[in-house]
């Protein structure tokens, strides 16, 4: 199995944000979409499982996965407001929080380091899960409640990244929790304190 058929699934799933977007807008179909949707959030869960089995982590894999994971949210976003505009009018509030859950730590690291941050914490990779689930599950109707869990763990997702942001010593491009934010910039700090001296 080739080393870099995991940023081969993080390119396929940019490459299907725009199909997915003239699907949508095209045809109409919410099958169609659904289906791409699905497909995309397959690549998502299979790229980061086998960069650690082929042991091919790296900073590019890293990036390319968070911009598939962030064109991918705000893809299905926008289909969801053409497909299902009754749905998300009902819940725009809900939407706009965790849009911005989401996106409140790109902002802030094109700001600071000017590219985009993707710690891939523990807590986003669950959301990863949680969020398109229960989004799926609003769009058949059958509750709004697990989206509006989904959408306060997301909130806890983005307050979590931006203090790792904070506390960090410089860009890292992964880290599972702020305890090991924390951790490494005592590490950081112990190291540069014998130069002081």
């Amino acid at each position: 199995m080739p080393k870099n058929l995991p940023n081969l699934l993080s390119i396929l799933r940019i490459a299907l944000a725009p199909v997915m977007v003239a699907v949508a807008w095209a045809t109409g179909s919410r099958p169609w979409f659904l289906g791409l949707f699905g497909a995309a959030l397959v690549t998502d869960a299979l790229d980061g499982f086998l960069a650690r089995r082929l042991k091919a982590e790296s900073d590019l894999g890293r990036r390319l996965d968070s911009w598939g994971d962030y064109l991918l949210t705000g893809t299905a976003v926008l289909g969801m407001c053409h497909l299902w505009p009754e749905v998300v009018m009902a819940e725009w509030p809900w939407f706009v929080v965790a849009l911005l859950g989401c996106f409140s730590i790109v902002g802030y690291g094109l700001f600071r380091w000017r590219r985009v941050l993707g710690y891939h914490t523990w807590l986003a990779k669950l959301m990863a899960v949680l969020l398109p689930t229960t989004a799926l599950v609003l769009l058949a109707g059958w509750s709004a409640v697990p989206f509006h869990a989904a959408v306060f763990l997301q909130v806890l997702c983005g307050i979590e990244e931006m203090v790792i942001a904070f506390v960090l010593p410089g860009y890292s491009g992964h880290i599972p929790s702020v305890w090991h934010a924390l951790r490494q910039r005592r590490e950081a700090r112990a190291q540069a304190a014998p130069g002081d001296a």
